[in-house]
């Protein structure tokens, strides 16, 4: 008797592998083609060959943003007005980025070493409704009679009140 597997409903369902034909032979072997270095260059020695296309790709020079940032520490005020303003705000800019960015880094130093924090702060206990509301509501409204503002809704009784006590004083 033959075993046949049962699928249940619960079981992922799979692709079918994906069936294609064979690569083809000339992309088994690579073959490159004949060695394309001038002469010039084939003579040379290592050195020389990597110090002439390290200077022909320009990676000992500084990049942009580096000479942007190689300006003089010390500054001299300009003596305009308008031109000291502008320098004042060009130097507040830059360490307001500079403070945003070190702010940044930190926030992300403090989540990577330390994880995401979120569902291990404490939740408040549901023990206590009046705290809860509390809490909630940013005021004590539950701490008794003396929050209580006086109002319309606090004499509902109030005319059955004093009526019954001017009928109990004019019965006397």
């Amino acid at each position: 008797m033959p075993h046949t597997q049962q699928i249940h409903a619960g079981d992922p369902a799979y692709a079918s592998p994906v069936i294609r034909p064979p690569s083809p032979a000339s992309s088994v072997g690579t073959a490159y083609g004949p060695d394309e270095t001038s002469l010039s260059d084939s003579g040379m020695c290592q050195d020389a060959f990597e110090r002439k296309w390290i200077a022909s790709l320009r990676l000992d020079e500084p990049k942009h943003e580096e000479v942007h940032n190689l300006k003089d520490v010390l500054i001299i005020p300009p003596s305009d007005p308008r031109e000291q303003k502008l320098l004042f705000e060009d130097i507040l800019h830059g360490f307001r980025q500079r403070v945003q960015q070190l702010e940044e880094d930190e926030i992300f130093q403090h989540t990577a070493t330390n994880g995401s924090q979120i569902g291990k702060e404490q939740l408040p206990s549901a023990d206590n409704v009046d705290t809860l509301i509390q809490n909630m509501m940013g005021t004590s409204i539950c701490n008794g009679a003396s929050h209580i503002q006086d109002g319309p809704w606090n004499r509902r009784n109030a005319a059955h009140v004093t009526s019954t006590t001017r009928t109990a004083e004019k019965g006397q």
